[in-house]
């Protein structure tokens, strides 16, 4: 028995209803789908008592979703009411079906119809076939969605990008049924038949071709109304005047009148006035018939409503806005019916020109609400009013691609302008030759802050909308802005973007900083908003989306991003990025380009600023001085540069010269955005600080010194430049020490790394740690990446080793690979235990050379004791030779302390020697009575015991202060003493001491180092653990 409920408007969007709660339960419970469900509406006559004798039925399908309103409409109390449930259907696809808000109907449910072999159907309207025309392949992959029951005569309706609304009408269905309905499936062919507007007669064509071969004479426009119907119209695209040549646009602003004035190619223009083929007349070149226009009414196509600037959440659809007509004067009014719109006078004047590609018009001037990239609809009029223009010269007809770089003041960066030209372009040609693209064509663009990715996209970008072959539409979205938007927000923002997009394809899609609201899930907090933005956005632009039914045919998505790790983990898995392209810092041949490029600009637009003749800017020598800055940095450089001379000119205004001491003073305190967040390591260390050690110095000074001091010598050398050293060695012998004076002497910067700061107990941690410091050590190149106790961070792979042990050493070799080199990065490691080292790090390419810090001989521990006395006083009579010779075994560190406790001695000693009266008393003093006057009331305020004693060492000094200025004669202070360490105090000293590294100890470290050095593989035997060379075991 059929069930009864009301009509309930709700905006679906879809020729689909939502069931009345009563029905959806059984439904779901007996797991019916909504693909194999059709629904019948039949409208009960008691509902409209005005009119009893209208019947109204219809065949739809299922949502598959419950009504909303059903609840609330079912425990509805009014007398009216009767507590009928509802049926919510679309409120403009319940209009074409007949029904209205509150319509009683009754409801029958068919699980048996027949499937469909074939559905033919028809537009309603001329309009509806053009909306087909343009978006056939998304009506294609979205049909099934949103119709799944057809009936002989019935209407269907589909939304073309969820906004757009089109009415079909079905014709026939194969197999042929008797008031019944049939299922759509998958298997079912449905078919459009087309449905143009009304042509002109004959009569009409012979006078437009008359028209079109006559030499053009001026003459003014006729003021005889049109009398005929309209003719054929084109949907165009508005293309910006400014990018066509200058002979197009002289040809263009050739009428100065009043009247509006626009182009179009040869081939719409055929298609518009004639409705034959192009190929049916040809132009003559030689010939100035383009000089004749022709009156039409152009309307614009509403295109997608930003959700930001519209936040209406209307339930009921809106009703479509009537088409703008443009009328006489440049004035619009709305057009109300079809009739009155045919009377109206066209006052847009249209004619060819061989520049503007087809289906494309160039206005000589925008107004009223037409813009640039916007969709309008030229509708031809019989009869209609011409005249004709001058004619200038005519364009030659091939207009050549913009060069980037002369458009562009990028420098440095031209290979990579080129790949993402060639990519967009490549995929804008593949997209050409198919009907549809289920997934977005991306390209990522990675680098640091202020590499230059938005820079660098906005010029591509620019490049192939200035391209003839694409005219592409440019959508930028900064995602650095949405980060605290809601979820709701940015779904609504990437639906519009989309739909932006392919309104005006085709487009570049841009979203810069996309890693701000797509970013990787952090171990410590909660990624739950990352990972659901993450899936709506492959939910709309990913191919791989199971509800993907969009068609992205002429839409190229740029994205920018810090890194690809930066980003959620499943953009990488999705593969929606077909290329990436890495932005690396400039060079010294990029930065001294972009100085030079960005000097000149700002010379440019300075009145009285230039440079000084005699002594012009050395930008290579520039560059040099900025090695690490990015092309951001070095545009805050010069604009320093530019605010002292602005500063030194308000004194002088005759020294308005940009000079090299500019730049200088620029660089004074300005640390580039690369440095900002790097701890780097200063040192006081100098070469000579170091005793002994010539042979490892002087290594270190020419693999990490000289390339920097002498770069144009070093960089025309073939061979590779060792970039990797080891430094081992015996406890104590200065391979810290080496580390610093590095940091101090070689003018790199330096950071430091410890074993225990990499580590991590969390899976992945310290891999990540071992990535991040070398992202940093490339951010401040030229940089010395100093590992100390690198045997505890890159242990040998063996048996005992845990697998996280062997990842993390996986991903310092990753980094340390030979074949990718570190350009600008040094690394240096430290360590006592060589052989704990895994022998891949061992190998060229990586730790190129080995350095031994040895146990200094006689002549290197007095050379030790000399640097060492620089910080501490010796008296003339100390003999150092008799101490190195007395300290043999003893280490760099076992020397630096015997003379720091030689010092201590002598400290004691003077203090010891001090007379009585001179020593400092630990007696209590009395306290000094005083008064206060004024303030609180006694006793009101306690005092705590640290105020009561801060107020007597002030009144302590006020009395000192007052007695030393009554006495007349002050005593000459006493010449201060200076101590010295002598003889005796080092032999003292020397009594209780001994060296750090015993015998034993000593013995057991020359055999590693003496193998080691035999065995540069690393492979050592492992030998008894009775030797106490053993192995490292894990607790994990």
């Amino acid at each position: 028995m059929p069930r009864r409920a009301r009509i309930h408007f709700n905006s679906l969007r879809s020729s689909l209803v939502n069931l009345p709660i009563s029905i959806y339960g059984p439904l779901l419970e007996r797991n019916i789908r909504p693909q194999g469900l059709a629904v019948h509406l039949s409208l009960v006559a008691e509902s409209r008592p005005s009119r009893p004798n209208v019947k109204i039925e219809a065949y739809v399908g299922w949502t598959g979703m419950a009504s909303a309103s059903s609840l609330a409409q079912f425990n509805a109390s009014g007398p009216n009411e009767k507590g009928f449930e509802t049926v919510e259907i679309d409120p403009q696809y319940a209009q074409g079906l007949g029904f209205t808000q509150g319509d009683l109907v009754e409801i029958g449910l068919l699980h048996d119809l027949s499937f469909a072999t074939s559905v033919a159907t028809e537009p309603v309207t001329s309009d509806d076939w053009e909306i087909i025309e343009i978006h056939a392949a998304h009506v294609e992959s979205t049909l099934l969605s949103q119709v799944r029951v057809a009936k002989v005569g019935q209407e269907i309706d589909i939304w073309v990008l969820g906004r757009t609304r089109v009415r079909l009408r079905v014709v026939s269905v194969d197999p042929s049924t008797k008031g019944t309905a049939v299922l759509l499936t998958t298997n079912t062919e449905v078919s459009i038949a087309p449905k143009l507007h009304k042509q002109i007669d004959g009569t009409a064509k012979a006078q437009v071709s008359k028209d079109i071969k006559t030499s053009a004479t001026p003459s003014q426009p006729s003021s005889a109304p049109s009398k005929t119907p309209q003719g054929s119209s084109r949907i165009t695209r508005v293309l910006p005047k400014r990018l066509l040549s200058h002979d197009a646009i002289s040809k263009i602003d050739s009428y100065s009148g009043d009247l509006r004035t626009a182009y179009i190619s040869w081939v719409t223009f055929v298609r518009l006035r004639t409705g034959r083929p192009p190929n049916s007349l040809v132009p003559d070149p030689s010939s100035d018939d383009n000089s004749t226009l022709y009156a039409h009414t152009v309307k614009r196509l509403q295109p997608p409503v930003d959700p930001s600037s519209n936040p209406s959440t209307s339930s009921a659809a809106p009703s479509p806005a009537l088409p703008t007509v443009l009328t006489a004067g440049g004035s619009q009014e709305k057009a109300k019916t079809s009739h009155d719109q045919a009377k109206q006078e066209p006052e847009v004047y249209i004619s060819w020109l061989s520049e503007v590609p087809d289906d494309h018009i160039v206005f000589r001037n925008l107004e009223d609400d037409i813009e640039e990239w916007d969709l309008i609809r030229i509708i031809e009029v019989s009869n209609a009013k011409t005249f004709d223009v001058p004619s200038p010269p005519q364009p030659n007809g091939v207009v050549t691609p913009p060069e980037m770089n002369e458009r562009s003041v990028l420098a440095g960066v031209d290979d990579i302008l080129e790949t993402c030209r060639t990519f967009c372009l490549q995929k804008l040609r593949a997209h050409a030759m198919v009907k549809s693209v289920p997934g977005v064509s991306g390209l990522l663009i990675t680098g640091r802050t202020g590499a230059g990715k938005t820079s660098i996209v906005q010029a591509v970008a620019k490049s192939l909308q200035e391209d003839p072959k694409t005219y592409t539409y440019i959508h930028y979205i900064d995602l650095s802005r949405y980060p605290e938007k809601p979820i709701a927000t940015l779904k609504a923002l990437f639906r519009h973007a989309y739909e932006k997009a392919a309104w005006h394809k085709p487009s570049i899609l841009i979203m810069d900083n996309l890693d701000k609201i797509l970013s990787a899930e952090l171990e410590h907090a909660d990624s739950f908003r990352s990972r659901h933005l993450t899936e709506l956005f492959l939910h709309q632009y990913s191919a791989a989306s199971r509800m993907a039914t969009s068609n992205f045919r002429g839409i190229v998505l740029v994205a920018t991003a810090s890194s690809t790790t930066g980003l959620h983990p499943l953009i990488s898995k999705s593969h929606i990025f077909e290329e990436e392209v890495h932005v690396k810092p400039p060079n010294k041949f990029a930065r001294r380009d972009i100085l030079s490029r960005i000097v000149q600009e700002r010379l440019k637009t300075a009145v009285n600023l230039r440079q000084d003749p005699d002594a012009m800017l050395n930008f290579t020598s520039l560059a040099t001085q900025t090695e690490g800055y990015s092309a951001t940095d070095l545009q805050d450089l010069v604009a320093r540069a530019m605010h002292r001379v602005a500063i030194r000119a308000a004194t002088d205004p005759d020294s308005v010269k940009l000079t090299i001491a500019d730049f200088e003073a620029a660089q004074v305190d300005f640390t580039p955005l690369s440095l900002r967040d790097v701890k780097l390591q200063k040192s006081d260390v100098q070469w000579s600080d170091v005793g002994g050690l010539y042979e490892t110095k002087r290594v270190l000074r020419e693999t990490l010194e000289w390339p920097t001091k002498y770069g144009p010598i070093f960089a025309q050398s073939p061979l590779r430049l060792r970039s990797g050293i080891m430094l081992y060695g015996f406890p104590g012998c200065g391979k810290t020490l080496l580390a610093s004076a590095v940091a101090k002497e070689c003018g790199l910067n330096f950071i430091s790394v410890k074993g225990p700061e990499i580590l991590n107990k969390y899976i992945g941690a310290s891999e990540q740690s071992v990535r991040e410091l070398f992202e940093r050590a490339s951010a401040a190149k030229p940089c010395v990446l100093f590992f100390d106790e690198f045997d505890s961070i890159a242990p040998k792979r063996q048996g005992s080793s845990t697998p996280r042990t062997r990842t993390q050493l996986i991903a310092m070799l990753t980094q340390m690979d030979g074949a990718e080199g570190l350009d600008g990065v040094y690394v240096l490691a430290a360590t006592s235990r060589p052989d704990m080292i895994d022998s891949a790090l061992l190998r060229p390419g990586r730790l190129d050379k080995s350095l031994l810090c040895n146990m200094p001989d006689a002549s290197e521990r007095k050379d030790i004791l000399k640097a060492v006395a620089g910080k501490v006083k010796l008296a003339p009579s100390v003999d150092l030779d008799e101490i190195a010779e007395a300290t043999e075994g003893y280490s760099g560190a076992d020397l630096q302390a015997l003379l720091y406790n030689a010092h201590l001695e002598v400290v004691h000693q003077a203090i010891s020697n001090l007379p009585a009266a001179d020593v400092p008393s630990n007696r209590d003093e009395a306290p000094i009575e005083y008064t206060i006057v004024g303030g609180p009331k006694e006793g009101s305020k306690v005092a705590s015991k640290a105020t009561e004693m801060a107020l007597q060492r002030r009144l302590r000094q006020i009395q000192s202060a007052s007695t030393s200025r009554t006495n007349t004669q002050r005593a000459p202070p006493a010449a201060p003493k200076h101590h010295e360490i002598t003889q005796e105090h080092l032999r003292s000293v020397l009594k209780t001491s001994r060296p750090s590294v015993s015998p034993e100890e000593h013995q057991r470290l020359d055999r590693i180092y003496k193998e080691f050095i035999g065995d540069r593989s690393g492979d050592l035997p492992v030998p008894p653990d009775g030797v106490g060379i053993g192995n490292r075991v894990s607790l994990m």
